[in-house]
């Protein structure tokens, strides 16, 4: 079983939302899509996973440990497709927050 969380740009609310997936063996793989399905990165359960979605003058880039990964022209949103080891996790509302922060900034766009 997988999970979906989308992270990025909210046109609606103006905000961006950045997320970071702490270590952990509640999910094997990962993969990070952009809102057309393409595959942009893997994501390593071991490791920390940090995405910020950084928006310059004219480009707004994707990082991954503050490492670029995708850029585009405009403000976008973004997939994190996560493989789960045990379908508890998502029952579970202590176990998601556990190794999942969410941080929104607002954006002046």
């Amino acid at each position: 079983m997988s999970i979906l969380i989308k992270g990025g740009y909210y046109a609606i609310s103006k905000k961006v939302l950045n997320i970071t997936l702490k270590p952990t063996m509640m999910w094997h793989n990962g993969i990070i899509l952009t809102n057309k399905n393409k595959v942009i990165s893997t994501l390593n359960p071991w490791n920390e996973n940090k995405l910020v979605l950084v928006n310059y003058s004219d480009t707004a880039v994707l990082l991954l440990n503050n490492s670029i990964i995708y850029e585009n022209k405009k403000l976008f949103n973004y997939n994190l497709d996560l493989s789960l080891m045990d379908d508890d996790f998502i029952l579970n509302k202590d176990r998601f927050h556990a190794c999942i922060e969410y941080n929104f900034i607002k954006c002046n766009r």
